[in-house]
């Protein structure tokens, strides 16, 4: 699949406002109100190879993974008239490092394929970022094409797409092309509308070789030489608002196998609407950090293929009930070296006996008294063993990526260890202060990425 550089994910864009999104009802309305400089809402593309296109249909052999030693498919039943890709599974995840070099600031970007509709090859997968941005859920059609992204409370479509609007099939030296489309947007009563158009050419085809993270959570360089087979291209890229225009240039390598980006340098400009200066100028990178291909039947735990822990780095919100009182951690942070640090708040409800007014002199009544705790947290993420149990059968230990997470000292006494389901969700058991008899007070918790 193509995942290539978008607004979001620059910096300088998120100061400016981010797109917004109208819900379905509304696109008709919008799209008949706005005129549309390049291509109106219906968009528009051209193509030209240099090899004719015909229908046959291109196999990728299936090999071996050199970490987790499973089969996988490489790009499997691609049609080069189509662009009809059999090359994602669900569970699949791949990473991006994003650098801005102007500003020395980066973070990384974790993909999660969370669904696949085998039947029509529409898919989606969850976008999680390694600073303060709230994930998001990105939906794809059977091409490759972008059909909506959501986050928060906000949902971007992308406007009659027909296919991805980056390098296709047949990759060859001096292949061109032309796409226009629109992003719109709401959030709350405003609409927003960003008219984009790409004009790219491929210059070579070449192996890009890249180091890839381990699990160890290396953060800077890699830990695993991997080499890609590419087509490199070059690409103009315009988006353009109410606000003003950003310009893109990039130099990208396309991973020809699985049809996904593993890098782009990229310049970008932005120029307000009305203006002729330029009044912001930068350069950026995103580069693939690391890639998890999984060729298992679905569901698909996260020991079937290679990990790191960096794939969980964020913000997280915890939730345990039954450790004497309930315990949130909302202000909770996983490093990209699998460190986890934050601050959680215990509420414990106790019955005070108290005077009844009722009842004077000597009556009494129980009132509930809410006594609120504020502590720390500290613990990692790392590949281990974990046993699980259903009811009936024998205890399975198996690997998995396994977080332990105990209170700092204080006045809290609590402990957890659970498993990370994927990179937005993990769940497990807690212990807490003692509770009758001596015995701690056993409960469980869920976790979220924010």
């Amino acid at each position: 699949m193509t995942v290539a550089p978008k607004a979001p994910h620059f910096k300088p864009v998120k100061v400016l406002g981010r797109s917004r999104v109208l819900p379905v009802s509304a696109w008709g309305a919008l799209c008949g109100g706005v005129a549309l400089a390049l291509a109106g809402c219906g968009g528009g593309e051209s193509y030209s190879p240099t090899l004719p296109v015909t229908t046959v249909v291109e196999y990728f052999p299936t090999v071996v993974n050199s970490e987790s030693q499973a089969s996988m498919r490489r790009g499997q039943l691609v049609d080069t008239t189509t662009g009809s890709l059999v090359g994602p599974e669900y569970g699949d995840t791949w990473m991006y490092q994003w650098i801005n070099k102007t500003a020395g600031t980066g973070y990384y970007s974790t993909h999660y394929l969370s669904a696949l509709d085998k039947a029509t090859q529409l898919y989606s997968h969850t976008v999680t970022f390694s600073d303060t941005q709230p994930y998001q859920t990105r939906d794809f059609g059977s091409k490759n094409q972008t059909l909506a992204t959501s986050f928060e409370n906000t949902r971007c479509q992308d406007n009659t797409q027909t296919r991805s609007a980056f390098p296709r099939r047949p990759f060859a030296v001096g292949n061109t092309w032309t796409y226009v489309w629109s992003e719109t947007c709401l959030n709350g009563t405003v609409a927003t509308t960003v008219n984009k158009t790409i004009n790219g050419s491929v210059v070579a085809l070449e192996t890009k070789n890249l180091g890839l993270l381990g699990q160890g959570g290396v953060a800077l360089g890699g830990t695993t030489q991997r080499a890609f087979q590419t087509a490199r291209y070059t690409a103009t890229r315009l988006e353009t608002s109410g606000a003003g225009t950003w310009t893109y240039l990039d130099t990208c390598w396309h991973d020809i196998a699985q049809d996904r980006t593993v890098q782009c340098d990229t310049t970008a400009s932005f120029t307000p609407a009305g203006g002729a200066a330029v009044t912001q100028v930068y350069e950026q990178s995103q580069t693939l950090a690391f890639v998890r291909e999984v060729r298992t039947a679905s569901p698909v735990r996260l020991a079937d293929g290679p990990t790191t822990a960096a794939m969980y780095a964020g913000r997280w919100d915890f939730k345990l009930v039954g450790t004497g009182g309930t315990v949130t951690c909302t202000n909770m942070a996983i490093s990209l070296t699998g460190n986890v640090s934050g601050n959680c708040t215990r509420v414990v409800t106790t019955l005070v006996t108290r005077p009844d007014p009722n009842n004077p002199p000597a009556g009494t009544i129980q009132v509930p008294v809410l006594t609120t705790t504020a502590f720390t947290v500290s613990g990692s993420v790392q590949r281990g063993k974990i046993t699980t149990q259903e009811t009936g059968a024998a205890a399975n230990t198996r690997d998995a990526d396994v977080i332990n997470v105990v209170a700092d000292s204080g006045a809290v006494d609590l402990s957890l260890r659970g498993e990370m389901l994927s990179p937005i969700s993990a769940s497990g058991t807690s212990l807490g202060a003692a509770g009758t008899g001596g015995t701690p007070a056993e409960g469980t918790w869920t976790a979220r990425h924010l």
